[in-house]
């Protein structure tokens, strides 16, 4: 699996369950106001208690300093709150979205439940303000959790995508068990961890938020003891939101990822998880104080945020992007890092290509004999919805996979001919996100990289080809300008963009047969041209580097240049994310206006249609059309 889905399997999860948790808690919060009017209960303490847990302190203290502020803003900054990346509303908006992008790895019923209670989000959003209204939106958010995980447990195999989105949950639960508890432990005055009165509702709206109220009394008598409902919702191995019980889980579904083995990339990992398991063996709750069992729980937290940072950094997973705002960078509150929130470098499109070839021969043609490479391709990224191919004269195709992995579909007509005509006609969804810039080019992709494995096993993208030898001269050229190599994917970038900034797109200058080393020296061309041109200087580097053929969908958009025909670009091999996409005709990273058909090393392993023939010569009619369905 590529880092980015298992990035966005994980997020997804995550926000699951975060948008399940905080929706529980304010619910309980809202509940406790209905049961009690005591001033204590209501006072600011209780408020921030609750920022505590789903938001931040500093928050709550910014909206204090606004004029008029009111019980009901303090509601709806937890439930809707645009500048709360861990409001309701926030973590369901990203769950969808990396569900969205996820979409060919999960059941199409869990996408469904998400993508509906965004909608009905959304619509809550815009309704007036009143506590019944929020109770019904925090409800439907919960039972939809429940249903997505009923999903997820009843229609999915136990591969690597389920391990990840059960690792997400299991991290976000244990974290929030242990903030839970860390903050009513904060904030309750009893320094001994004995049975109190006062302290009743604190200790109960701890069960209720952690959903274990019912599970507690099954199994303790109904009396709100601190270190017996600590004991429970920290070392219960049976209790689901236990903290023993999700550390578990994760060890164990880390275990079956990697084999029960420990190898170089995975040891980080496992020392924490393993120190984590014999603090739980060593330690006894009814032996603790209070100052004691603050600092476990702080040490928990700690140590639960560096098994989540250790895990994204082993697999290479990032922050999530959120839908909801426009570069706005906000404080997330159960993360020490900064994430940017742009909605408008995240979206999904579908789009309708038609393909026309038109042969004219001078003489009849008696036989011939065909090719073509016409057909998109479905990947993590990308999916064919429908493909036809109209032939006149009618054949029939045949069709097979290439050594590159593109669709290939091969044809003869017998007949005499003077006119033959090759339509395909596709129905494309891209599902796409920006990814090159947010690379960190770590260590371990540095070691990887500089393997022997590594180059052996990407060598047919390494090795220059006829269309993209550049002599080393003009390799030299290129180098007195941007720079050695240090960082491959930022070189990869820069190559691009010196490019873009220096060759001049024109159709007239070169044609399908001009090599690399003739249109560098020329500084003009087709994406063809400048594509080889790229490929060229990237492999002299060794960096693995393929010719992409496809489509590119410009529409409004006059700054893109390409779609008349079909486009070309590359894509860069990054260690342990994939094949990401630059388009140095454009200066772009290909997100969802590239359309990917061929894969190969140069343009002769990609040409959409090849053939011979018997008769005299011909001329050739190209048209491409792509149109926009929805988005």
């Amino acid at each position: 699996m590529l880092s980015r889905v298992a990035d966005s399997l994980y997020w997804m999860s995550r926000n699951f369950e975060r948008a399940e948790q905080n929706a529980r808690i304010l619910d309980v919060h809202l509940t406790q106001m209905v049961e009690t009017s005591s001033d204590e209960l209501l006072s600011d303490d209780q408020w921030k208690l609750i920022f505590e847990i789903c938001s931040t302190e500093q928050e709550l203290n910014h909206l204090k300093l606004q004029p008029n502020i009111q019980e009901e803003d303090y509601i709806l900054h937890l439930a809707f709150g645009e500048t709360n990346t861990s409001s309701v509303f926030n973590c369901v908006c990203i769950a969808r979205e990396n569900a969205r992008v996820s979409r060919d790895h999960i059941p199409n019923e869990l996408f469904e439940v998400w993508n509906d209670i965004y909608l009905f989000a959304k619509d809550a959003e815009r309704e007036p303000f009143s506590i019944q209204n929020i109770r019904t939106f925090l409800r439907k958010i919960k039972r939809t959790s429940l249903t997505a995980q009923g999903i997820i447990e009843s229609a999915m195999s136990r591969g690597v995508a389920y391990r990840m989105i059960k690792i997400g949950k299991w991290l976000e639960r244990a974290e929030k068990t242990a903030r839970v508890l860390n903050v009513v432990c904060e904030h309750t005055p009893n320094t001994e961890l004995a049975y109190k009165g006062e302290d009743y509702y604190a200790w109960l709206s701890a069960l209720r938020m952690l959903n274990g109220y019912e599970a507690y009394l099954k199994v303790n008598r109904p009396k709100m003891d601190p270190k017996t409902i600590l004991t429970f919702l920290i070392t219960d191995e049976s209790f689901p939101r236990s903290i023993h019980y999700n550390m578990n889980h994760v060890r164990a579904a880390i275990d079956i990822l990697e084999s029960a083995k420990v190898a170089d990339y995975s040891a980080e990992l496992y020392f924490p998880l393993e120190k984590l398991r014999n603090d739980f063996n060593e330690m006894s709750i009814q032996e603790l104080n209070a100052d004691d069992m603050l600092a476990f729980l702080n040490r928990f937290q700690n140590q639960c945020n560096e098994i989540g940072q250790i895990f994204s950094k082993t697999y290479y997973l990032i922050e999530p992007t959120s839908m909801k705002q426009r570069q706005t960078q906000v404080q997330v509150a159960d993360f020490s890092q900064q994430i940017a929130i742009d909605k408008s470098k995240s979206s999904s499109m579908k789009y309708r290509i038609e393909h026309i070839n038109i042969f004219d021969y001078d003489t009849w043609v008696d036989q011939s004999m065909n090719s073509i490479r016409l057909k998109p391709r479905t990947d993590e990224c990308q999916r064919l919805l429908s493909y036809r191919t109209d032939i006149t004269p009618v054949s029939l195709t045949k069709e097979h996979v290439d050594i590159w992995g593109n669709s290939v579909e091969t044809f003869f007509i017998a007949d005499h001919h003077k006119h033959l005509e090759v339509k395909s006609t596709s129905v494309v969804s891209i599902q796409k996100s920006p990814w090159v810039h947010r690379i960190d080019y770590s260590p371990e992709m540095h070691a990887i990289f500089h393997s022997d494995l590594f180059k052996s096993h990407y060598l047919a993208y390494l090795s220059n080809t006829g269309y993209t030898y550049l002599t080393p001269e003009q390799i030299n050229i290129v180098n007195a300008e941007i720079g050695d190599i240090a960082n491959p994917v930022q070189y990869s970038i820069n190559v691009m963009g010196y490019l873009f900034n220096r060759f001049k797109y024109d159709g007239f200058s070169t044609n399908v047969s001009t090599k690399a080393q003739e249109s560098f020296d020329l500084k003009k061309g087709v994406c063809q041209d400048i594509s080889h041109v790229m490929l060229g200087i990237l492999r002299a580097h060794h960096i693995p580097a393929r010719y992409i053929s496809g489509y590119l969908y410009v529409g409004e958009n006059s700054a893109l240049v390409g779609d008349a025909a079909s486009h070309a670009w590359v894509e860069v091999m990054v260690p342990g994310i994939g094949w990401v996409g630059l388009d140095p005709t454009n200066n772009v990273e290909a997100l969802e206006n590239h359309i990917r058909v061929g894969v190969g090393r140069d343009y002769g392993d990609v040409s959409p249609v090849q053939g011979i023939y018997r008769g005299g010569s011909h001329k050739l009619d190209v048209k491409v059309s792509v149109s926009l369905i929805d988005q």
